[in-house]
């Protein structure tokens, strides 16, 4: 009996990849495996359990516990189209610490366990991704990121009809694809997304659009905050606390803000100008410079110009040290 492990990203094509794979070897060990990044569209969830519970495969997930913002407070950094650490640390350090390490993330999840056919799934296991001929550049970096372990992308290697896949099971598409996005990752929130991107969460997602720009204009603004500074209505022997990390300014600010609409975030006195530089960042980029989704909102709300093919994204699994 072989094993076989399959990246479930959420996606249409990494369920016709499993299927495959199912349908190809019925008596060997099959996992669906998915690192979560807590930032996933509430539908995902929907999809990626149906999908296991009717291929009767076991699906282990994976998570840090952070989403992307959290992270980029924890670093201080906000990501962008040059530098997204997200998916590199949310995603792939993640399955690379399990499968080549053996070290499990703070959080690990089992559906359909009684599935799994013998408890070591991962020695001498084939892994396979949901990569297709549109995204053939990404082969070549996947293989040589996951040796020794075998890759195989049969979506590349076969004839394989994604929509038929979905009639054979009736499993509807996940909701990311009926606003028209290509994948099903972050809610659209990518921040390595682009213009056209971005518009196009504006037009179909309005209320994730609205917070996260918000959330940027924070992060642009706040990121090096380490002291909360409280409303004149509390207590006067209570000013200030220092945080202990920038994890809990985030919480408390973007968590506790309906509850505690006093509690603000502020820059600490003691930031040096190094620190602030973070501010220059954002998630998009137009002509090298910072272009925040603040701004195209504002030149989308005029009937301005932009670049509509600009979509973007983060390609994971690809370049990982």
């Amino acid at each position: 009996m072989k094993n076989h492990i399959i990246f479930f990203s959420g996606g249409k094509a990494s369920f016709a990849t499993a299927d495959w794979v199912k349908m190809k070897y019925p008596n060997d060990n099959i996992l669906l495996y998915f690192t979560d990044t807590c930032w996933e569209h509430e539908d995902l969830y929907r999809f990626i359990n149906e999908a296991s519970d009717k291929l009767q495969l076991p699906m282990l997930t994976h998570s840090t516990g952070l989403n992307p913002l959290q992270l980029m407070f924890e670093k201080k950094l906000v990501y962008n189209s040059m530098i997204g650490d997200c998916s590199k640390l949310l995603k792939m350090k993640v399955a690379r610490d399990f499968l080549k390490k053996g070290e499990s993330p703070a959080i690990e999840k089992w559906r359909n366990k009684q599935y799994l056919k013998t408890e070591d799934f991962v020695t001498g296991s084939t892994l396979y991704f949901g990569i297709g001929f549109d995204e053939m550049h990404r082969q070549d970096a996947i293989v040589r990121n996951w040796a020794p372990f075998r890759v195989e992308m049969p979506l590349i290697e076969n004839n394989i009809w994604i929509e038929k896949i979905l009639l054979k099971h009736g499993i509807r598409q996940p909701k990311m694809y009926d606003y028209g996005f290509s994948h099903n990752n972050c809610s659209g929130r990518c921040v390595k997304a682009g213009q056209g991107h971005y518009r196009l969460l504006k037009d179909r997602m309005p209320e994730v659009f609205q917070k996260i720009m918000e959330q940027e204009h924070h992060l642009w603004n706040c990121v090096s905050a380490y002291r909360y500074i409280k409303a004149a209505e509390l207590p006067p022997d209570v000013e200030e606390v220092e945080l202990q990390s920038l994890d809990d300014a985030y919480r408390d600010y973007f968590y506790d803000r309906a509850e505690r609409p006093r509690l603000y975030i502020h820059p600490s006195a003691g930031a040096t100008p190094e620190h602030m530089m973070v501010k220059r960042y954002s998630f998009m980029k137009r002509s090298g410079e910072p272009y925040t989704i603040r701004d195209l909102h504002y030149e989308v709300e005029k009937d301005m110009q932009i670049d509509m093919f600009e979509i973007g994204g983060c390609g994971c699994f690809i370049d990982f040290n």
